[in-house]
Parts: structure tokens; C-alpha cells; sequence
């Protein structure tokens, strides 16, 4: 027994030294300079102020003030009895006794943690305060330590009024809304100072669970939480019973939801969120911290917005009439627009009037890019390394067929396989077997780590237990060649990364502002350009033209903006066609669109006006409301213009000219060292029987004898059925034993359909043998 009390007495002394050393560690760790600056913030009511700059106007200009969510600082003294005494007596009784913590409410909470049940209710109003002004709300015990020593040390440095008078003025209120003055005006249309005993108890029930509590979302939930603090009046004897009586049987009385209190514009909402990320980082607290410093910190923040373009998209998008019927029924758009350098110049996140600040903003949302993702992860990097060039040629057919060989992959959309393709028209009409190929060549893993490393796409996974508890990764080839991501790319991050293209192969690190200043002028963070080069300067031209026939002949034909100046983009799907994306630009501009519907399963399809349109609307308007934008080429400097067969990316021969279907010389560009200078080894002649009508065999007529010029694929061999294009017009070859002819010659079957190829002939019989696949 002796043993056993000496034993639990080392245990107790230990887990005491224990406690008291991890106390000490955490005492140290508390920045109390920091929670000064910040207390101090809190305690200020200057609205930060936004300046950008518009087009023909020199200087900054006020574009937009934010803050309007705490427009008005109210002294202790401005806030009536009701709110002052209730607050009190519902959360923290003894806030007036108290040196930061209430013990006895910690030791119980404690208590009920260590058996499993939960005492919350433990946080003075002074640990409160220091939850929200820093943003801090984990659950750890560490976090949990720290509040408490936070909370004892400003104690020590403000009295206890001007603690619980910043408390007044940040509890959150829902909405959006913080401070009682702001929630006074907002719920009821009246000063804090003139609140009745019902409408104060509405409030104070607020911040236990703002949203819960909400009256205009739960207000059957808000009352009876209002008549519960009533009680809490009347037993602390804020109310008598009479007053009591008719608080309870008043209606809620709160005001309409006033849509238009308070909204920030979709590009100040992204200023504000990048600006808190960065004051975050930078003061080493939270985003919601930094957030509430800006909001009333009273500083100045020059954005790189462009007002009248700003402008211009978001008049267009708060029409509904420029968009398809079907946004009535939850299809959502958003748009983004750039500078090739990365500065974010216009930005909006949805259609129709904006009516809330921190709404979804589908440009900062991730989505699935589709096609989009194939210059960046595969044709880029490639022609950047000298492995491919314009005229390369892979054959647009299955890579796979599944283990039942009747399952090919990919399929193409539509699902048509063309054969030999080039580069260029793999880019161009979007050829899921080409990009499939090509990242094949390049290796999933260099993909993934151009686009996580070079592009920055944060939310690219590279190895993770999913949700559903299956193993999800974007080091494959489906995310890395067709742009299935596990957890996609925001539309703004997309439209950055195709930045590269315009701006000769520098990666731009993209902003939404240039500096930040304090009330008094002094610089608070500069946040200067940065990019990083991924590209050769010929191949980002190069590209240029690649993409540049997308919009003239490709996926995105259908655009006009080419009339008025050069433009290059890539259009993009996901899988089941929820997201469709497409990203386009000129010489200085970058923009993107997006649209799909919000529950990320609804396909998007049979549309009246489709985002391509309305993207080309847009940047028309754009366009031809600045005239310095238009009528601009695409760079060519550095990159040479030859000729070459479009089925072998070879020298064009004189045996090309042959070929059934007529002239296949085109013409590209192509980087010096990489253009053709082999001659094409595809094109064969083959001996045609003019007499027969056939293919000639051994023994036909040598004067009927003339010669067509077919394509030689040997390597084709699938296991099951597959339609290619070229196959009409392709041969193979038989040896004459396996053919049972003696000959001098190749025997070689045909693939050309019945009909009139250059005044030859061709029976369906032929054809017929000659393509089993058919």
C-alpha cells in the first residue's frame, strides 16, 4: 500500500512539473506586442479605403471603401443599459471581479473534458476579445493555454472598460455584422443607446451561435433564445417582472435584410481576402485576424484593378438577360480578366446583382480545367525541351482497351479518331489520344511538377486518403494529360498560369494589389511583382500560334474577337461536362470564364448561349473600348515558316501529292533546329489496276498500271473494332507467302472506299477486305 501511495505521488509530482513547465513554454510563446497592435486595431473605427486606377485619368482613384460592416465605433458610453448589463450577466458574470479568467468555470470545463462531457461556457469576455481580434478559434488545449495567458496580460494593460468596450464593438452578429452599434442599426433601424429591453435580448443571444440565432434566417429560434435571455434580465435585475411580461410577448420586430448594407464589389472582396492573407502571414495571425484589422484599421490599398473595365464586366453580368435561360435554374458564371504581367485587372464571381459580401466566388472556387490543362502540363513543357515541334505527328487513336479489349482509351469528344495528327491539330481540335501520348513521353510526374512547382496549383494532391477512403492523386495520367484534378484549380489561378504564353514564357506570381499603407502613410507590405521563366521566349511564341488556331479553326471557331486584334485561348470540359472552361487571350490581356452549375454534378449542355459567347461579347466590348488593344499580332520573331506533309511532319515529297485526298502540304512555324528535314515516310505509292479498278495484283496488265500514293501504318494492330478516319486511305502490307503470290513486288491491302479519288475508281469490295476494322 505504501508502494502503491508513493508510486501515485511520482505520478501527481511529475504530471505537475509537467503542467507547470508546459505553462512556461506556452507563457513564452504569447506575443503580447502582437495582441497589443491588435487590441489597439480593434479599438479604431477608420475605414481602409481602396484606390485604383482608371483608364484616361491620371493618379489613384477611390474605388472602394471597406469596413462598412463596422461603419461606426460606439464609446462604452453610446451603448444603452440593456446591452451593457446583458451582455455581463448572460456571459460572463464576473467580468467586473476577474483578473482575465474566471477560474472556477475553467476548472469545470476542465473537469468535464477529462469524463468525456462537454461544460463549455468557460471564456470570459476578455478571452473573447482576444479570440476575436486574433482570429484564434482551434480546438487545442495549447490554444486553449494561450488564450488564458493572453487574456491575464491584457488584463494588466487596459481596464476593464475599455476591454468590454472593444468587445461591443467586434462580437460578431451574423451577416456579416460586428459590434452591437452596427447590428442596432442593421436589426432594428435604431442607435444602440435606444434599443428596448426585447431588442437588446436579441442581440445578446446573437453571439452564442450567430448564425443559429440568426432572425431573419432561424427567427423561431431567435425568439425563443431572446425570451431565455429575458429570463436572464429579469434574474439579474436588468428587467422587473412587468417589463418582463411584455418583453416576452413582443414580437422579434427586426427590419427587412437590407441586401445592399454594407457589399463590397467582387473585386474588393478579393482584394480583401488576398491583402488578409498577406498581413497574416506577414504578423503571424490568422486571415480572420488580419481581415478585422482591415476592415477598421483605416488603411490604403492600391489595387490593380482597371475601373472601367471592372466596370464593364460587372454591368454585363448583372444582367441575366446576357446569359442563358438556364442561370434561373442554378447555373452559375464568373469571369476573370489579367494582364499578361499577372495583375488581376477585373474580376466577378457570379451573375446578377452581387447581394452579400463573402458569397461564393466561383473565380477563387476550385473547378475541373478540362482540356485547358494541356498546353501547361504537356505541349508547352514538350516543345519548350525540343521533343516535339508544329508538324509532329502521333496517331489519334486508343493508347488502351481495357482488359477486355473492348473498353478504348481515351475517347475523344466527339468520339471519332482522325489517325495521323500533328501537334497543331492536336491543340487545336483538342485531341484527348495526343495529349494522352504526349504526357506518356513526358512522364506524370514531370506534369505535376510543372504545374504544382512552376504554375503554383496548390490544391494538386500527390498521394491521399480521400473521403470516400480510396487512395486520390493527381500523379496520373487522366488528371495530368486530360485535367480531371482530384480537387481541381481556381478559374483565377488557371487564368494566371496562361500568362506565361503572352508574356514570352515568364510565370507571373499574380496579384490583386500593389501596396498596403497605414493611416499615416507609411508602407505597410509592398507586394511587388515576381514571376519565374518556365518557357523559352520561342516557345511561348510558338504557342502563341498553336493556340492562336483553337480561336480561328479549332474548338473556339465560333469567336469573333479575331476580327479586332490576335487572340489565342483553349477551351476545357470535365468529365460529364460540369465544368466548361475556356481560356483566351490577346497580346496584353489574359481572361477566363467559367460556368457549371453549383452542385458540381449537373451537366452542362444544350445551352441557348454558351460561355464562349459571352466570353467573346465581353472581350469585344473590352476590346474596342480601348484602342490601344486593338489590331495587335502574335510575335513570330525568332521562329521559322516552313512547309511540310501534315501526315508525317516531314519534308513534303513529291509522292505526297498523290494521295487520294488531295493536297497535304501545310504550312507552320517552328522553332530554328526543330523544323523538317527528313522527307515524309508515311506516303507510299501503290500500284492501282485501272482496268480492274483495284489495287493491282501479281499478273494484271502492265499498261492498265498507274500509281496512288496511300499511308503506311504498320503499327496499327487492335484488338476490337475502332473507327479511324484515315483508315480509308491507309495500307498494309503482306509478304507473298503469306499472300500465296509470287511477285516482284508488295502486296498491299487497301482501305479506300467506293468513290472517285482523282479520277480513280475504287470498288466496296476492296474496301471491304482490305479494313476488318470496318
Amino acid at each position: 500500500m505504501k508502494k502503491f501511495t508513493v508510486i501515485i505521488a511520482a505520478v501527481l509530482c511529475v504530471s505537475f512539473l509537467s503542467a507547470l513547465l508546459g505553462c512556461f513554454f506556452i507563457s513564452r510563446a504569447v506575443d503580447s506586442k502582437k495582441d497589443e497592435a491588435l487590441f489597439s486595431a480593434a479599438a479604431r473605427h477608420e475605414s481602409t479605403v481602396i484606390l485604383a486606377r482608371e483608364e484616361g485619368k491620371d493618379g489613384w482613384e477611390p474605388f472602394e471603401s471597406i469596413g462598412g460592416l463596422r461603419k461606426s465605433y460606439y464609446p462604452i458610453s453610446e451603448v444603452g443599459e440593456y446591452l451593457k448589463r446583458g451582455f455581463v450577466a448572460v456571459e460572463d458574470k464576473i467580468f467586473y471581479e476577474h483578473k482575465g479568467v474566471d477560474v472556477k468555470r475553467t476548472l469545470m470545463a476542465v473537469g468535464g473534458y477529462i469524463v468525456g462531457k462537454n461544460r463549455g461556457g468557460a471564456s470570459t469576455i476578455t478571452q473573447q476579445v482576444i479570440k476575436n481580434i486574433s482570429g484564434d478559434s482551434e480546438r487545442a488545449i495549447s490554444r486553449k493555454l494561450k488564450e488564458i495567458f493572453r487574456a491575464l496580460r491584457l488584463e494588466k494593460r487596459h481596464t476593464k472598460d475599455e476591454i468590454y468596450e472593444v468587445y461591443l464593438n467586434i462580437v460578431p452578429m451574423s451577416e456579416g455584422i460586428y459590434g452591437v452599434g452596427e447590428a442596432a442599426r442593421a436589426y432594428f433601424g435604431k442607435e444602440p443607446s435606444e434599443l428596448s429591453a426585447a431588442e437588446a435580448a436579441t442581440l445578446v443571444g446573437l453571439t452564442n451561435a450567430p448564425t443559429a440565432y440568426n432572425p431573419h434566417i432561424n427567427p423561431e429560434r431567435c425568439l425563443k433564445k431572446r425570451n431565455t435571455v429575458l429570463s436572464v434580465f429579469l434574474e439579474d435585475g436588468i428587467i422587473d417582472g412587468e417589463e418582463y411580461e411584455k418583453a416576452v410577448e413582443s414580437d422579434l420586430g427586426v427590419l427587412p435584410r437590407d441586401e445592399s448594407r454594407g457589399l463590397y464589389g467582387w473585386f474588393s472582396e478579393t482584394v480583401l481576402r488576398d491583402a488578409a492573407s498577406d498581413l497574416a502571414r506577414i504578423n503571424g495571425i490568422s486571415d480572420a485576424a488580419a481581415r478585422l484589422l482591415l476592415e477598421g484599421g483605416g488603411y490604403r490599398i492600391y489595387c490593380t484593378a482597371d475601373i472601367g473595365k471592372q466596370r464593364l464586366i460587372e454591368d454585363y453580368f448583372s444582367d441575366s438577360s446576357n446569359f442563358p435561360q438556364e442561370v434561373l435554374s442554378g447555373l452559375k458564371f464568373a469571369m476573370t480578366l489579367l494582364n499578361k504581367e499577372g495583375d488581376l485587372i477585373a474580376s466577378v464571381g457570379g451573375v446578377g446583382k452581387k447581394n452579400g459580401n463573402l458569397l461564393l466566388d466561383h473565380t477563387a472556387s476550385p473547378i475541373i480545367p478540362g482540356s485547358t490543362l494541356k498546353p501547361l502540363s504537356v505541349y508547352a513543357p514538350l516543345i519548350n525541351e525540343g521533343r516535339i515541334c508544329w508538324s509532329t505527328v502521333l496517331d489519334d487513336t486508343p493508347v488502351s482497351f481495357g482488359e477486355n479489349g473492348f473498353s478504348p482509351y481515351p475517347k475523344n469528344s466527339p468520339s471519332v479518331y482522325s489517325g495521323l495528327t500533328t501537334v497543331k491539330d492536336g491543340i487545336a481540335f483538342s485531341k484527348n489520344t495526343l495529349a494522352v501520348r504526349l504526357c506518356q513521353m513526358r512522364g506524370v510526374r514531370a506534369c505535376y511538377e510543372t504545374l504544382r512547382e512552376g504554375f503554383g496549383f496548390t490544391a494538386l494532391v500527390d498521394g491521399k486518403i480521400g473521403e470516400s477512403g480510396k487512395a486520390v492523386t493527381d500523379v496520373a495520367t487522366a488528371p495530368m494529360a486530360l485535367g480531371q484534378l482530384s480537387y481541381g484549380v481556381t478559374l483565377r489561378e488557371l487564368t494566371e498560369a496562361y500568362c506565361v504564353f503572352p508574356s514570352e514564357g515568364l510565370a507571373p506570381e499574380g496579384r490583386s494589389y500593389i501596396k498596403i499603407e497605414d493611416s499615416f502613410g507609411d508602407s505597410v507590405y509592398e507586394n511587388e511583382t515576381k514571376a519565374k521563366r518556365l518557357l523559352k521566349p520561342e516557345a511561348a511564341r510558338l504557342m502563341n500560334k498553336l493556340l492562336e488556331e483553337v480561336c480561328s479553326v479549332g474548338t473556339a471557331r465560333g469567336i469573333k474577337l479575331g476580327e479586332l486584334t490576335a487572340v489565342a485561348g483553349k477551351t476545357g470540359t470535365s468529365g460529364g461536362s460540369r465544368d466548361k472552361v475556356f481560356v483566351g487571350y490577346t497580346g496584353d490581356l489574359v481572361s477566363g470564364i467559367w460556368c457549371g452549375y453549383a452542385d458540381g454534378k449537373t451537366a452542362v449542355s444544350g445551352l441557348s448561349k454558351d460561355h464562349l459567347e459571352i466570353w467573346d461579347e465581353v472581350m469585344q466590348e473590352i476590346i474596342s473600348s480601348d484602342g490601344e488593344l486593338a489590331g495587335k499580332n502574335f510575335s513570330a520573331e525568332g521562329l521559322l515558316y516552313r512547309a511540310y506533309c501534315k501526315d508525317s511532319g516531314g519534308l513534303y515529297c513529291e509522292k505526297c501529292l498523290f494521295d487520294p485526298r488531295g493536297d497535304r502540304m501545310e504550312y507552320g512555324y517552328f522553332i530554328p533546329g526543330t523544323e523538317p528535314t527528313a522527307p515524309c515516310n508515311r506516303h507510299v505509292l501503290v500500284k492501282y489496276d485501272t482496268e480492274g479498278k483495284g489495287i493491282a495484283t501479281p499478273g494484271c496488265p502492265a499498261d492498265a498500271l498507274t500509281e496512288v500514293s496511300l499511308l503506311y501504318i504498320p503499327e496499327r494492330a487492335f484488338p476490337s473494332e475502332v473507327f479511324i478516319t484515315d483508315a480509308e486511305f491507309s495500307i498494309r502490307e503482306l509478304s507473298p507467302e503469306a499472300s500465296g503470290i509470287e511477285s516482284d513486288f508488295p502486296y498491299y491491302y487497301a482501305a479506300l472506299p467506293e468513290g472517285e479519288y482523282g479520277g480513280i475508281t475504287r470498288r466496296k469490295k476492296h474496301f471491304n477486305r482490305a479494313c476488318p476494322l470496318h
